[in-house]
């Protein structure tokens, strides 16, 4: 896979192109139900067998078993590679592309820069004084939110015209590819430009040196009900909504005073908060907290209060985010705010002084965890969930490096607590609980560095340097020739397929995904295949998204295999009873199982084969007794 032509690019146009109307391009196209069919141009179809899914902005064709996006339509039928296919199909939209040099220059993205700033203060003028805005002010003042506030964020308002900016910018010199460029302006079906953002109570998002990058724009009441509440600018030059934290630029010198921040969910928790005197508020961009919003905070502080709505989604978000947090050595507490309010609604129903109070009562994130894993069984009863329980409290604990229970007194002295709060509640020896977690340390060390081979082992060999004279006379050296393998989705078994299609419709899992599959157990060539892109992507800060992913792909042949994997998981996704977090940790924890017995067996065979000496055979016994005690849960402690 080649990642020579900048992925912003191919994102620019493949959301410039409607795959239904680059289809009906080439013959009929005709609706059918919520997608699109057409007679399929590879084969001879009599009875239209092309699928169009507009909103994935798929198509496929299953008695060919081809598919993929408009990139991979192209190719197959003007019979040309991928930087072939996004050059025309660039110049179908208009979009020039322009030379690495052009595209990165300093002047070129402080022109963007410039073009937001100057939007947000369109929008934030048109708020505060005309007259079309009087809805949006109503709003904002039944929300509670003050003139003080409306001023401090720039908070503004987008009129309902569909060109309202775009004339305004037309005067300023602000082009409607600049205009696009930062996710305020979108293109139609034919190509003609509109205003993103329309009848809009518009929120700026700034970086912490308080430039504006993006915005967020919310429905004001009364709007049609499949309106979406929210709409975000996509990702840019300027902004990448997993490293931005609304109100960062504001809030940065209360966290640093008060050693901590607290982040919410929405925009107007935040202005809210702020205005009842807890200055160290943040919000998430529209997504959930990640890796990169963590190591931004770790700048000001190292402790962090998660407020939650107290709805079972924000609850199960907790699981993924504790492990970041203990990955980057940050404290990190959970508060679950009282009858499902959210906090904007909690301050106008209470006080600032009361939330402050409760902030002040939120519990350690682990703490949370052993809480919300044990609800509804005795562990001393129920072994099999204990069981189960105490293996995901392990997995989180064990992401506390040694290095760092050595250094840090409080650290260790904080996984000591919770180890014998474990040994009580579980039943368990503690020190069959330590060796339980560096069996885990030790496994997730053998995945990274399987990670590591994976990657170079897929990585094409450089090519040979020779002398002029040695090029002239030998024989031309070729890369692998990776065009001649056909990737195929009836490759993939059970597990594979169930692997991609968490990772294909739900992005938020795809980086514990990687880092927590065993690669080793990837059985086929497309399989491989698929997990090096991902890597690639993630490796190189990319979004992970499927539509980005499929974007990003050059190969025609993965980008239908990917079609095919979102297809189907699309299907299953209706009838599928645990989470996306549960999915991906029940199919680990099985692979887990499978690596323990492989283990056990290596073992088992060292002591049969007469291969170690006394003590060690001795250790080798032991372990094998330990860990078949501590999985059936046989072991009890002295304990009360």
């Amino acid at each position: 896979m080649s990642f020579a032509i900048d992925n912003e690019v191919k994102d620019r146009v493949r959301l410039a192109v409607n795959i239904v109307d680059l289809i009906g391009s080439y013959g009929e196209i005709r609706r059918q139900g919520r997608g699109f069919v057409a007679a399929c141009p590879f084969h001879d179809d009599r009875r239209p067998s092309l699928q169009v899914n507009p909103d994935r902005q798929t198509w496929k064709c299953w008695v060919c078993d081809i598919g993929g996006d408009v990139f991979s339509f192209v190719m197959k039928k003007e019979s040309v590679g991928f930087p072939e296919a996004l050059r025309m199909l660039a110049d179908r939209a208009g979009i020039v592309i322009e030379s690495p040099k052009e595209r990165g220059s300093r002047d070129d993205k402080k022109r963007l820069y410039e073009a937001m700033k100057w939007a947000t203060q369109e929008f934030h003028e048109c708020l505060l004084s005309a007259p079309e805005a009087n809805a949006a002010r109503e709003y904002l003042e039944g929300r509670g939110i003050t003139d003080e506030s409306i001023r401090k964020f720039q908070i503004g308002f987008a009129p309902e015209s569909w060109s309202w900016l775009l004339d305004r910018g037309g005067s300023k010199s602000f082009s409607p590819d600049v205009l696009e460029s930062i996710g305020l302006a979108a293109r139609g079906d034919r190509g003609s430009r509109y205003d993103r953002f329309r009848n809009r109570a518009i929120f700026p998002i700034r970086d912490p040196s308080g430039r504006p990058i993006a915005v967020g724009g919310r429905v004001l009441p009364g709007a049609s009900p499949d309106t979406a509440k929210y709409v975000n600018c996509n990702e840019t030059r300027l902004y990448h909504k997993s490293h931005q934290l609304y109100g960062l630029d504001l809030a940065r010198e209360s966290i640093v005073k008060a050693k901590q921040v607290v982040v919410m969910e929405g925009y107007t928790d935040v202005i809210m908060a702020v205005q009842h005197g807890i200055g160290n508020a943040v919000a998430c961009c529209g997504t959930a907290l990640g890796e990169g919003q963590i190591k931004l905070l770790r700048r000001y502080c190292d402790s962090v209060v998660l407020l939650l709505d107290g709805d079972e989604a924000g609850q199960k978000r907790t699981r993924e985010i504790l492990e970041l947090f203990v990955s980057e050595q940050m404290d990190l507490r959970i508060l679950t705010l009282p009858d499902g309010l959210d906090p904007c609604d909690y301050l106008l129903k209470h006080s600032g002084t009361q939330l402050k109070s409760l902030l002040s009562t939120a519990v350690d994130a682990l703490e949370h965890k052993i809480r919300i894993l044990c609800q509804g069984f005795d562990p001393l009863i129920d072994t099999h969930r204990a069981n189960s329980a105490l293996e995901d409290i392990l997995e989180t604990m064990s992401r506390v490096t040694r290095d760092t229970l050595v250094t840090s007194e409080s650290s260790r002295l904080r996984h000591d607590q919770l180890l014998a709060r474990l040994s009580r509640q579980f039943g368990v020896e503690q020190s069959e609980i330590r060796m339980r977690i560096d069996s885990i340390r030790q496994k997730a060390s053998e995945r990274a560095k399987q990670r590591q081979e994976f990657r170079q082992m897929q990585a094409a060999p450089p090519l040979s340097l020779a002398t002029a004279a040695d090029k002239q006379n030998a024989a031309p050296v070729m890369p692998p020739a990776t065009q001649n393998i056909v990737y195929k989705y009836s490759e993939l078994n059970a597990i594979e397929c169930e692997l991609f299609e968490v990772m294909a419709l739900f992005e938020d899992v795809v980086p514990m995904a990687i880092e927590r599959f065993p690669v080793t157990t990837l059985s086929s060539t497309t399989a491989k295949k698929i997990f090096q892109v991902y890597l690639d992507l993630e490796l190189a800060g990319h979004t992970l998204d499927f539509e980005s992913v499929l974007s990003a792909v050059e190969d025609a042949g993965i980008k239908n295999v990917l079609v095919s994997i979102e297809e189907q998981a699309s299907r299953k996704a209706v009838l599928a009873k645990m989470t996306p977090d549960e999915r991906l940790h029940s199919l680990c924890e099985r692979l887990s199982g499978q690596e323990d017995r492989a283990y056990r067996r290596q073992q088992i065979n060292l002591l049969e084969k007469k291969q170690v000496d006394a003590e060690t055979e001795l250790d080798l016994l032991n372990q094998i007794v330990l860990q078949n005690r501590l999985k059936h849960g046989l072991v009890q402690t002295d304990n009360p």
